[in-house]
């Protein structure tokens, strides 16, 4: 349940990173989808098999995995990028400007 190890940061008042760690994966194991407020984060590894290796010790886990994250409203995914073994997803609230509060100047 606690694979792969994620980090969610906020920065400013409605700006937000998630970040996994994802040693061993490439861009294209990787689907991130948005649907109904959920934002899911999936990785596929086929697991390498081969006569000739010999694990000692096996500690980096290249397993498939699912994440998901419930977005609150008017939270938007702005950006995904992937580097050195890093996943950094970029959130954003962006409220309407119609749902935005006014200030009303009184004369």
């Amino acid at each position: 349940a606690g694979y792969p190890p994620y980090n969610v940061e906020k920065s400013g008042d409605d700006k937000y990173q998630i970040t996994l760690a994802l040693a061993g994966f490439v861009r294209d194991d990787l689907k991130i989808d948005v649907q109904e407020g959920t934002l899911t984060v999936s990785g596929d590894k086929a697991e390498v098999k081969s006569d000739e290796i010999e694990y000692l010790h096996k500690g980096i886990a290249n397993r498939s995995f699912t994440r998901n994250w419930s977005l609150a409203e008017y939270v938007e995914v702005i950006e995904a990028k992937m580097e050195n073994g890093m996943l950094y997803i970029s959130l954003e609230r962006i409220v309407p400007k119609e749902k935005q509060p006014k200030n009303i100047k009184i004369k």
